[in-house]
């Protein structure tokens, strides 16, 4: 499925692989070693494969694990396995081309949707991977046109609905992107990216309505980082300062190392608040997630200099410049101290 980023990772809710500790004894001596325990999502879908070897739709679901734990090369090799199982069932070639779409290699995504096409006649989903494959290639005439027949094929067809509005925005008709999108939402009321992009162009807008629409997208994930942060720069560039701060809080919970969000907090507590030592705190938060992030360093060296603290001032300001010699924000706050 597409999204405003073409395709972003959804999170991931399932606990992670972990090294755990185990301690065996050899000649009577402890030794401690480290072994990777699978999580109960993969194990449990390793169990089922175990005990149904030729089940394809199992390899898939594997499959999809893979590939929202950033590992393509496993998540090939299921898709392969299913593929051999049955060369012609057509979730395992719609796999197959999203795949190979994902991966820029558009020539062997046309192949398979092609021969999903020929296997599988007049089927709606055959349609939206055409449109999403030209989508991608940045072929909006194309995709549009793909779209609209897989709803001919399938008028409640979702998806369909939805790529008509990624590429109705593209093409910089807004009123039909968002037409499209409450009709992609009416047809499936669960569809987080459709309203997520309804909330972004609202948002754009500077209209109210943009807030019930993150809502709604929140009600469906209500961890995704995007969402929260869209809803809290609504909040926070609409002077609803106190709601910001909670969204980018409940965005950090879920997210701990969600830089922004810990950066956003702080500017709210500098700029507007005016609460200078509490914001530095935020500021260095977004620092440890990343020790590069040179904005975070000019604004806390800025608090610094609020509170009359120049040497750590400095200190912040030529740490932004060592990260970017051409940050001039920082370059200016130098210049601020020394006269």
């Amino acid at each position: 499925m597409l999204t405003a980023a073409l395709f972003a990772c959804q999170p991931k809710e399932e606990t992670k692989n972990k090294k755990e500790s185990v301690v065996t004894e050899v000649d009577n001596t402890k030794v401690e070693t480290s072994v990777l325990q699978e999580d109960s999502v993969l194990s449990q879908l390793n169990e089922r494969i175990r005990a149904d070897i030729n089940n394809k739709d199992l390899y898939l679901a594997r499959a999809d694990y893979f590939l929202e734990e950033q590992n393509p090369k496993e998540a090939m090799q299921d898709i392969n396995r299913a593929f051999r199982i049955d060369t012609a069932y057509l979730p395992t070639l719609l796999k197959q081309a999203d795949f190979l779409t994902k991966s820029g290699k558009l020539e062997l995504s046309l192949n398979v949707i092609d021969k999903a096409n020929q296997l599988h006649r007049n089927s709606s989903v055959v349609q939206v991977a055409y449109s999403q494959l030209y989508l991608v290639a940045r072929n909006n005439e194309k995709s549009l046109s793909y779209a609209d027949l897989a709803i001919k094929y399938d008028m409640y067809n979702a998806e369909a609905y939805y790529l008509k509005g990624f590429n109705f925005l593209e093409i910089g008709d807004t009123a039909k992107a968002i037409s499209s999108y409450r009709t992609a939402v009416e047809q499936d009321p669960d569809y987080f990216e459709a309203f997520l992009e309804l909330g972004l162009i609202f948002s754009q807008k500077n209209d109210p309505l943009a807030l019930e629409y993150f809502n709604n997208a929140l009600e469906i994930q209500p961890t995704e980082k995007r969402a929260l942060y869209s809803k809290g720069m609504y909040e926070q560039e609409h002077e609803m300062y106190n709601e910001a701060m909670l969204t980018y809080t409940a965005a950090i919970k879920s997210n701990p190392d969600f830089r922004e969000a810990h950066y956003n907090l702080g500017y709210i507590h500098l700029f507007y608040l005016k609460l200078y030592r509490q914001s530095q705190q935020y500021f260095t938060d977004a620092i440890e997630v990343d020790p590069r992030y040179k904005e975070a360093y000019y604004n806390r060296g800025y608090a610094f200099e609020m509170l009359g603290d120049i040497n750590n001032a400095a200190k912040d300001y030529r740490k932004a410049l060592e990260i970017d010699p051409s940050y001039d924000y920082a370059a200016k706050g130098l210049s601020r101290l020394n006269n």
